[in-house]
């Protein structure tokens, strides 16, 4: 695959995304949380680091599980 062709696929996937709603976001995280995701992904808990990430963030900030202050 070229570069181009793998630019423009990487493109149409994140203009998809975008549509959809969703944000790109960048973050750092420590090594311990990196490796607990990495530990979930490797025992197919989930499925990728960014749907572990997204899994975290949706427990905290969107379900009402937990009360957040």
């Amino acid at each position: 695959m070229t570069d181009l062709s793998r630019s423009l696929r990487v493109q149409r996937f994140r203009n998809l995304r975008r549509e959809r709603g969703d944000r790109e976001m960048n973050v750092w995280v420590s090594k311990p949380a990196g490796d607990a995701i990495d530990r979930a992904v490797e025992k197919g808990r989930l499925k990728s680091r960014q749907e572990a990430i997204a899994y975290a963030l949706e427990a905290v900030f969107i379900r009402e599980e937990r009360s957040v202050v």
